[in-house]
Formats: structure tokens, sequence, C-alpha cells
């Protein structure tokens, strides 16, 4: 009973966690300019929490986010580029002829799963440490298409989550970019946590 008690509790504390990393998470990205080191932060103290770091997750939040925040902005502004080009083109699809709306829709979602491909692994690498632009960029491709199964998967469950959190109101608000993090955590990092474990 009382190990069942201490179960109860860590699962109590671990969403209490969530909950102040995605409330710190909307803190430090309005700017809009500092949402991908947010972002990276909120993953890295997401994956240390769950690997039992005895440091309180809000201050593994701050710590990722100084020390994400130089090299973070450098990709934030290229990712920024690439996704307006990227909607750009869908807007301009939609004003086409049909024949080739119906070549421009389906590679730009193409290039939208690609991005969010590339963008996970991006994530992953920046967090083991890699900073250097060119290198992180060209690995996350590689990467991407060498094993495509957990950023497609991360992106459906993702997709899934925005869906609930804005139309059904499913998923609260209070907790739904930590569910993100935590999504991406469990399929880029707890697996080979546990295998590395074992």
């Amino acid at each position: 009973m009382v190990s069942s008690n201490n179960k109860l509790f860590e699962v109590l504390e671990y969403i209490v966690d969530l909950v102040l990393l995605n409330f710190l998470f909307i803190i430090c990205s309005l700017p809009l300019v500092t949402a991908y080191p947010a972002f990276v932060a909120l993953v890295g103290a997401i994956k240390y929490t769950s690997e039992e770091d005895p440091t309180p997750a809000w201050k593994l939040f701050f710590k990722l986010f100084y020390n994400y925040l130089k090299n973070g902005l450098k990709l934030w502004v290229a990712l920024l580029l690439v996704s307006v080009v990227i909607m750009g083109d869908i807007i301009a699809a939609f004003y086409m002829p049909n024949a080739l709306q119906n070549f421009l829709l389906p590679f730009n979602m193409i290039v939208i799963l690609v991005f969010f491909g590339v963008f996970s692994y991006l994530t992953k690498l920046f967090i083991l440490g890699e900073r250097h632009f060119k290198t992180v960029v060209v690995r996350s491709f590689l990467l991407f298409f060498r094993k495509p199964l957990k950023p497609v998967l991360i992106t459906i469950i993702n997709g899934i989550i925005v869906i609930l959190s804005i139309y059904l109101r499913f998923v609260p608000f209070i907790i739904s970019f930590s569910l993100l993090a935590f999504t991406y955590y469990f399929l880029m990092f707890a697996r080979n946590h546990e295998m590395e474990n074992s």
C-alpha cells in the first residue's frame, strides 16, 4: 500500500512539473524569437526530470534555456524563414489552376513532413550538444532520411494533440505544450535511455 501511494505521489509530482514547465515555456516564448530555445529547454527539462535528475524542473528549464539561447536563436530564424516559404507555397497553390494544385498540394504535404522530421532530429542533436549550425542541419537531414518513423509519429501525435487542444478543448492549455514536448522526449530519447540502463 505504501509503495502504491509513493507511485501516486510521483505521478502527481511529475504532472505538477509538466504544468510548471508548460507555464515557463509560455513565458519564455512571449518574445517569439526565443520560442525555439524555450522549446528545446522544455524537452531537455522533461528529459532530465524523467531520467530522475534531482535538480528541480524549473531550475533545469532556466539553465537549459540560458545554454540554448544564443545558438537556438540562429536555428529559430532559419526555421522561421523556411516555414514562411512553405506557407507561401501552400497559399499560392490555392490560386493556381487545378492541374497545378493537384501536383503542388501533395508536394507541399511532403515538404511539411520533411520539415517536421528534420526539426525533430535538429532538436535532438541540439539537446545532445551539437551546436554548429551547418553540421546540425546536415546531420538532421541525413538522420530523417535514414530513420523517418519516429519524426513521422511525433508529427502525427502532436498534430492530434494540437487539434484536440484547439477545437475540442480536450487537452487543457495549462499542459498542452508540455504534452507536445513529452511526446517528443518519449519517442526520441526514452527508449534509448531504457536500453542504456538495461
